[in-house]
């Protein structure tokens, strides 16, 4: 990629030509190629720090972390219907 024409050797005008539109074509290559390494190394730190994310707001032990099953409002009312019905069912 150094190549540069020299006059005093006498390379061929259009031979000179080809190889610098040879030497920017390569260079352009390579950019495309560092730049897509670089997202690609971007995208997978990102991926990772998700994870580390996920993992990390993951409760230590799952069944004490459990949320209810109903709120509690839902409970309450439950429970006030079953008393009721409690009740009732008394003779």
């Amino acid at each position: 990629m150094a190549w540069a024409p020299c006059p005093v050797d006498g390379t061929d005008p259009a031979r000179a030509e080809a190889i610098t539109q040879a030497q920017t074509r390569l260079r352009t290559a390579w950019a495309a190629r560092a730049r897509y390494r670089q997202r690609q190394a971007r995208l997978e730190r990102r991926a990772a720090e998700r994870e580390a994310r996920r993992i990390a707001a993951m409760p230590a032990d799952p069944v004490a972390a459990a949320r209810p099953a109903l709120p509690a409002a839902a409970a309450a009312i439950l429970e006030r219907a079953r008393a009721r019905a409690a009740e009732r069912s008394k003779p």
